[in-house]
């Protein structure tokens, strides 16, 4: 198959990224919204850049107490907070804010990006104008626009 640069790199980021993304959007698909309370701020130990606290928090799920360590450390003792959890596991929890929910996702697709810009963008590799043609036999072949096949 022929496709233009483009369309390669759209469909390459899409076979790159979706493995990273779904499951993140299908445990918010699957998730139930609930309320918290924060417990206590715990000090982690360890090797750390600096400051490193979370949030202990307790919620009602069903009618079990359930408690996790949220990653966002704004919080203080006695604070209500929003939260999305899974029914069948609700130890995996997490504050319903953006680095909560988002901040594993961006972090593992953080090197990936930089690699596909990259190679978006850099003339040598896939020259302006010309088509990437998927086959067997190379895999890849970039088929410049003085190319007739």
């Amino acid at each position: 198959m022929l496709f233009s640069k483009n369309a390669f790199f759209f469909l390459l980021f899409l076979l790159l990224f979706s493995p990273i993304i779904l499951p993140n959007i299908i445990w918010l698909a699957k998730s139930k919204k609930t309320t918290g309370k924060v417990e206590g701020i715990g000090q982690a130990t360890g090797i750390s850049l600096g400051s490193d606290t979370y949030a202990y928090i307790s919620f009602m799920a069903g009618t079990d107490t359930a408690y996790f360590q949220g990653k966002d450390d704004d919080y203080k003792q006695g604070d209500i907070v929003p939260i999305r959890y899974q029914p069948k596991e609700p130890e995996n929890a997490k504050v319903v804010a953006f680095w909560s929910l988002w901040g594993n996702t961006i972090a593992y697709c953080g090197v990936p990006v930089i690699f596909w810009v990259i190679c978006f963008f850099a003339p040598d590799i896939v020259p302006k104008g010309a088509k990437v043609l998927v086959g067997k036999k190379p895999f890849l072949k970039v088929v410049h626009r003085s190319n007739k096949n």
